[in-house]
């Protein structure tokens, strides 16, 4: 939710450019690295101090304005939640100036370097340092002179009358301070010129050099590069990607650029380090307009207002503003009422211009960074190409298994994600990504309850009581639960709380019995994977297909089915709820026994399809346990990623959703995915996602849903719960769904 707190009066002065302050942490990609193991090597931090720190050197929130009369202007949020906002201002210079242009960078030792122009091209490009100081609560902003530069203007075209004037200033990126893009032209000329800032040494005279042990140095712009454009500049999108400014361009081919958009709908991609125009498109060739009008209406009141403000002849579209996507796979841009997105990358290693081509080693790379950073993978997936799928699935596992266990742990759900996201992309109803996603829920729950067991003595120094039951249960083929559950002592799987409280047995049963709707998930899942297998002779691709090979998965689940059944004897109340045909039957014991044989089979690399006991016992399962709806498990379709199976261009309209969204997440359209038949067809019934318990039909409480795979959750804020065990794994989705997706908020029509 976005919330105000607080806001400031600039006394009526134009805000030129407005930053927030750096807080320091920022994680290189550098591209020579792909052959490195250790992701911690593969990605190291930057040497960068934050814009402004509190007591023990905490990164404070804060944002930084320069406004048109040369004043700099600054706010700090030194309280999270609070509406108190300390704020400051400073002259640049020694006087108040009137400015057209200006841009903020952060430099390495935690100063702000401000860049302004008059817009005269004649006059000089001012820098200044500036730095941010809090004394007994009062802020202060000093600003000093740094270098400054003139414009190497070069001669314009014949034919252009206009007066020149300097219409934009932009730092190559925020954090890189030391290079600067200053453009210059008319409304149909413009010049780009590329400064660095250099450290220079001054030579001193010879009666000097025998006293001044040290050379003197002093910092000065060095003008690197120009090229021109028969037409106005309007943006330039900067890359956001931090790369290591130590890699060699020459012996990689990875291309790190910026774009420059202009009046005549032109877009130059150009080379981030050699200024070389790598690539040039108009959006005539790139967009074909008349399929575009005639297949979107704009809002009456637009096209109205198009009309009156045509008095001369209409200029070709072009865009008004571009950013690149955070890893540069893509650009987006804006202009005349429409949102595009281009793909930059051309990876299909066809075709004669070899310029933009991503290598899988990069596509692969990048992955790697994004789920080591925590960003959004679907700017990547802009460079992957449906046949490199696979190949790139398995090399992300292979870079992963050789990690160290900490971090595997770590970044396991990341990982996850980022199969579940290249799997979609392979078309509708792909098994395996619905196969990652119940592995998600599978290992944030897993996660939860093994994390709520503690060794007796605090000073033990054998393995914790989760590591001895994973290694039992890799070990012992025992089929009989409650035989395999006497070799572990049952006063390590008291909970934390219990044990605390001084053991009272109704504050143990209230534990316990928050975890049951997490449990009962556990039960179900296992129940689908089992009842699944009837599908075999007609889809090779059934749900749980490549989960019931995998012996890791299958020791999981043995694990959890035995820890269900020790907090069972505690509190029964913790206990899965089954309905059964059979009155005699004990769904536990029957369900630890059918894993078990499963399991056997897939680490000893057996089929297990081949045991027709096994496979007999599966398909009556329906006749004996009543099997809930499978979208529990695995989750709805994940059609937002059908976008990048679809031919491009996609033309999308606001408000509308796509035909082939539609195709999958209609009522009447019978889903995608082969699931078995269920007796709940419980279609209409709302279920949490997070919470894992039914929300009826009609729910009464505000809900919020998944962009990504339309998943639904209560609204409400975690502090209404009791128990601090389901607070932090609440607090854990607050930002997001379990597959990764933000939540939006929705409302669900009470009428049938």
């Amino acid at each position: 939710m976005w919330e105000e707190v607080g806001s400031v009066d600039l006394e009526k002065e134009d805000v030129l450019v407005v930053a927030w302050l750096h807080s320091g942490s920022q994680i290189v990609f550098n591209p020579e690295t792909s052959n490195i193991v250790n992701y911690n090597e593969k990605f190291t931090r930057a040497k960068m101090s934050p814009s402004f720190t509190q007591f023990g050197k905490k990164p404070v929130d804060g944002w930084i304005a320069v406004t048109s009369i040369g004043m700099v202007h600054v706010g700090l949020l030194l309280e999270q939640g609070s509406s108190s906002m300390l704020t400051a201002k400073a002259c640049l210079g020694q006087t108040n100036t009137h400015i057209t242009q200006a841009d903020v960078a952060f430099t390495a030792d935690g100063q702000l370097l401000v860049v302004t122009s008059d817009g005269n091209v004649a006059s000089s490009i001012h820098c200044y340092l500036v730095r941010i100081a809090l004394k007994n609560h009062i802020c202060s902003v000093q600003s000093t002179p740094s270098a400054s530069f003139f414009l190497k203007r070069q001669p314009m075209p014949e034919g252009i009358t206009q007066e020149p004037r300097l219409t934009r200033l932009s730092f190559l990126s925020r954090e890189n301070s030391e290079v600067l893009l200053a453009c210059w032209g008319t409304a149909s000329f413009s010049c780009i010129e590329a400064w660095h800032l250099l450290d220079q040494t001054i030579p001193l005279n010879r009666m000097f050099q025998n006293v001044a042990e040290v050379a003197f140095k002093t910092q000065r712009w060095m003008h690197k590069s120009s090229f021109t454009q028969r037409s106005g500049l309007t943006d330039i999108a900067r890359p956001k990607l931090p790369i290591s400014r130590t890699f060699n361009m020459e012996s990689t081919i990875f291309r790190s650029y910026f774009a420059c958009t202009y009046r005549d709908g032109t877009i130059k991609i150009v080379h981030r380090q050699t200024y070389q125009v790598l690539y040039t498109a108009s959006m005539d060739q790139l967009i074909n307009f008349k399929s575009l009008n005639e297949s979107s209406c704009d809002p009456p009141g637009e096209k109205r207002l198009r009309l009156s403000s045509s008095s001369g002849p209409a200029p070709p579209p072009h865009l008004l503003s571009a950013v690149q996507t955070t890893t540069g796979c893509g650009l987006v841009g804006l202009g005349e009422g429409r949102l595009y997105l281009f793909r930059v990358f051309n990876c299909s290693g066809t075709g004669g211009d070899t310029a933009l081509q991503m290598l899988p080693l990069f596509v692969v790379l990048l992955l790697e960074y994004t789920m080591f950073c925590g960003l959004d993978v679907w700017d990547v997936l802009l460079a992957v190409r449906q046949g490199m799928v696979e190949g790139i699935v398995d090399k992300l596992s292979s870079n992963f298994a050789k990690q160290s266990g900490a971090f595997q742990e770590l970044l396991h759900q990341r990982l996850l994600r980022h199969k579940m996201a290249l799997y979609s992309c392979l078309g509708p109803g792909n098994q395996r990504a619905s196969d990652c996603r119940a592995s998600i829920t599978l290992h944030a729950i897993t996660t939860v309850l093994k994390g709520c067991l503690r060794p007796k003595a605090i000073s033990a120094q054998d393995k914790s009581p989760s590591e001895k039951l994973s290694n039992l249960c890799m070990i012992s083929p025992e089929m009989d639960l409650d035989q395999i559950a006497k070799a572990i002592d049952p006063e390590e799987f008291v909970l934390e709380s219990f044990k605390e409280s001084g053991g009272t047995k109704s504050q143990a049963d209230v534990s316990l019995q928050s975890l049951q709707p997490t449990i009962q998930w556990i039960a179900d899942f296992i129940l689908h994977l089992l009842a699944a297998v009837s599908m075999y002779p007609h889809y090779l691709g059934f749900p749980g297909a490549t989960l019931l090979k995998d012996p890791q998965i299958l020791s999981t689940l043995r694990e959890l089915l035995i820890i269900i059944r020790v907090w069972g004897r505690l509190s029964p109340a913790c206990l899965p709820v089954f309905m059964t045909t059979v009155t005699t039957l004990d769904p536990l014991p029957y369900l630890f026994r059918l894993v078990t044989t499963a399991w056997a089979a897939a680490r000893d690399g057996m089929n297990v399809e081949n045991d027709q006991v096994f496979m007999d016992e599966c398909c009556s399962l329906h006749s004996k346990v009543l099997i809930p709806n499978y979208k529990k498990s695995f989750g709805e379709e994940m059609n937002c990623y059908l976008a990048f199976s679809q031919p491009f261009p996609i033309n999308y309209q606001f408000g509308v959703e796509p035909h082939f969204l539609l195709s999958g997440s209609s009522s009447h359209h019978h889903h995608h995915r082969p699931f078995p038949q269920d007796l709940c067809l419980d279609a209409d019934q709302k279920y949490d996602c997070v919470r894992q318990i039914q929300l009826g039909v009609r729910p009464r409480e505000p809900l919020r849903e998944c962009v990504r795979c339309k998943a639904l959750s209560l609204r409400r804020k975690p502090s209404a719960t009791k128990s601090a065990l389901l607070r932090a794994w609440e607090l854990r989705f607050v930002k997001s769904c379990l597959c990764g997706g933000h939540w939006k908020h929705v409302i669900i029509s009470n009428s049938h």
